[in-house]
């Protein structure tokens, strides 16, 4: 068995999935962003565990542009130590820890014209649906990027009883399958070969582009960030890029 033959078959579905069943979707959530970010709001983008991948994904990275203020908690993205302080055990304490998410999202100051994106393969995890909830009682729209397959099969955790695409405005499903992993290997019993990634980096590249469209199309010019190598006004670029992004968290940040 060539396991890598069998998870690139595997990745190769995810992409025709998304590509054949989501884009819909994806262009209802990016309508959202569009309109959040012509407003010179902010998309908020949330995720915890792997989940954190795509947020860095969307922001800050080359080719993105100004509107997005990713949410990336230390407790829940460096988990790598795996023992000892910041070690797995206490990422997984409070990635399930009910009012966390709340308290995360009580740093910032959120408008009815922002929205978020909450990434989650399973749709259930404690800190993800608080998040979410905590957007929305705010007015925020929310939108989830998650594995339907997976979420639909598994009991909510949440103590609301809440799965995170019954808060969301929009919700994209991944098509990743059940436990995320898309191999099993008989001779040891276990799974291999995960999915989630993949697609949480596809749909996180296609919400840019999709939103970028529609940013385009009514004439609102975004500031993208710049590549050195490409762009040999990229270091004035980035500097007012900086600028700007310090004004839009002076009025999304809660400092009172």
């Amino acid at each position: 068995m060539d396991y890598w033959v069998e998870w690139l078959r595997n990745a190769e579905d995810v992409l025709k999935y998304i590509r054949e069943t989501q884009i819909g979707n994806i262009d209802r959530a990016a309508a959202i962003i569009a309109s959040s970010i012509s407003k010179k709001h902010v998309c908020y983008l949330f995720g915890s565990g792997h989940a954190v991948i795509p947020v860095m994904e969307m922001f800050p990275r080359y080719g993105s542009f100004l509107g997005f203020i990713p949410i990336v908690d230390t407790a829940l993205s460096t988990f790598y130590r795996i023992v000892g302080d910041l070690g797995y055990p206490q990422f997984d304490y409070v990635e399930n820890a009910p009012g966390y998410g709340e308290r995360i999202v009580e740093n910032y100051r959120v408008h009815e014209e922002d929205c978020g994106v909450v990434f989650s393969h399973s749709g259930v995890t404690v800190v993800s649906v608080d998040v979410a909830l905590a957007l929305k009682s705010r007015g925020a729209k929310v939108i989830a990027v998650t594995s339907l397959r997976h979420s639909n099969a598994v009991e909510a955790k949440h103590p609301s009883g809440l799965k995170l695409h019954q808060i969301a405005d929009v919700t994209i499903d991944t098509g990743v399958p059940l436990g995320d992993t898309s191999i099993k290997v008989e001779e040891l019993g276990s799974y291999v070969g995960p999915l989630s990634t993949l697609a949480f980096v596809i749909i996180a590249n296609l919400l840019l582009l999709k939103t970028l469209e529609k940013l385009v199309s009514i004439g609102f010019k975004p500031a993208i960030l710049p590549v050195r190598r490409l762009d040999p006004e990229a270091d004035t670029k980035m500097s007012e890029i900086l600028r700007e992004y310090r004004k839009l968290l002076a009025t999304h940040l809660n400092y009172y």
